[in-house]
């Protein structure tokens, strides 16, 4: 074999689904028993026909199984990507009950041990090898072997058994957790946010919220729901600083009228770990405007209805205001214009018109 093939055959033999949380239960008394995969890489990994064992029961994953790149799927005892209870390559196990710990293990179609966590008692007892036979629905005889502790792939956590708890991966650290997702989120999230309120102001709909920091964390997200594109992301924000509180604004000009939107915020540590507010809808009713607006770099031409005071403000793609363009009366039935030098403010995409009733958007157009 040529020392190319045999360095794909080693980066082929490495990829293996990450095991993110394990929850054993008691298979047979409660529905807590949770085992969810994760498939860290940019590429698919097709584990069609592979063997998940633990000390209660084995499974044979279907044999169509592929995870998309950053994909998660959870085995279950009822509900999950795959229900235990009721599928057909499932086979309940009989154990020595002398046996400590709880494991899960993840063996290929050649037998062979890819990945196996091990919740060890504490004191830590040494894991025992197991070996057992996965009998099919067509009676076909899959027999398996798994190796002690010290044979690669193992993974070991000290834990003391407890029919609703288990471990679960966030970063490179296992933490215990418990089988109810939103005490986990509870548990871990490292920050705390109230539902966006929302209210649609003609041309941009105006949202506010407040966000409390409980850990160190990089940035959280605003997402748009609209029946065309579901849940998209439209806006990111830095995390406020430990026991911190604060309220934050946000426009989304964005939109057309006539149409209807949900807001939420969202953050995510692992894919097993995320929190996201509750989602705020907002309608958005075609108005007709008293002015029209019409702005390109460096140039706004405003028309009004009547004469009155106006302030004119230019923001950037962040909404951060870059130039106050002008703050005083405009008159009616003419043609008002304000200028600015490109030059000297390069940084510009929204320009927006204060009066004494309400706000108005316009994108800047190219010249």
């Amino acid at each position: 074999m040529s020392g190319y093939a045999l360095t794909l055959l080693t980066l082929l033999w490495g990829q293996t689904p990450l095991i993110l949380r394990f929850i054993p239960g008691q298979f047979r008394e409660n529905a807590h028993h949770q085992i969810d995969l994760y498939n860290p890489y940019p590429y698919a990994l097709a584990l069609g026909g592979w063997l998940v064992v633990t000390r209660e029961y084995s499974v044979r994953l279907p044999p169509t199984l592929v995870l998309a790149p950053k994909q998660q799927y959870r085995l279950a005892k009822r509900g999950g990507d795959l229900p235990l209870l009721g599928y057909p390559d499932f086979l309940i196990r009989f154990p020595d009950g002398a046996y400590p710990g709880a494991y899960v293990a993840l063996l290929d179609e050649k037998g062979r041990l890819r990945k196996g966590l091990y919740l060890a008692p504490s004191p830590q007892v040494a894991f025992l090898p197991d070996s057992g036979t996965h009998i099919t629905p067509d009676k076909k005889r899959i027999s398996f072997t798994l190796p002690s502790e010290t044979a690669t792939g193992w993974e070991y956590v000290p834990w003391e058994a407890d029919p609703i708890t288990g471990v679960v991966r966030i970063g490179s650290t296992w933490r215990y957790t418990v089988a109810d997702a939103q005490k986990e989120i509870q548990l871990y999230a490292p920050l705390r946010f109230s539902a966006p309120l929302a209210a649609y102001e003609g041309q941009a709909i105006h949202l506010t919220w407040e966000v409390e920091g409980r850990e160190l964390c990089a940035t959280y997200h605003l997402e748009r729901w609209d029946p065309k594109q579901g849940w998209q992301k439209i806006a990111g924000f830095p995390c406020p600083s430990v026991r911190s509180r604060i309220k934050v604004e946000y426009y989304d000009p964005a939109i057309q009228a006539e149409a209807r939107y949900r807001y939420r915020l969202r953050y995510e540590l692992t894919p097993s770990v995320w929190v996201e507010s509750s989602p705020t809808e907002v309608y958005t009713y075609r108005v007709e405007t008293p002015l029209r607006i019409e702005s390109h770099p460096g140039l706004v031409r405003l028309w009004v209805a009547q004469s009155q005071p106006i302030k004119v403000r230019l923001l950037d793609a962040h909404f951060v205001e870059r130039l106050r363009i002008y703050d005083g009366w405009v008159n009616a039935q003419v043609e008002n214009l304000f200028v600015w030098d490109t030059l000297r403010v390069r940084e510009g995409a929204w320009v927006v018109v204060w009066t004494p009733q309400r706000r108005y958007w316009a994108r800047l157009r190219a010249r």
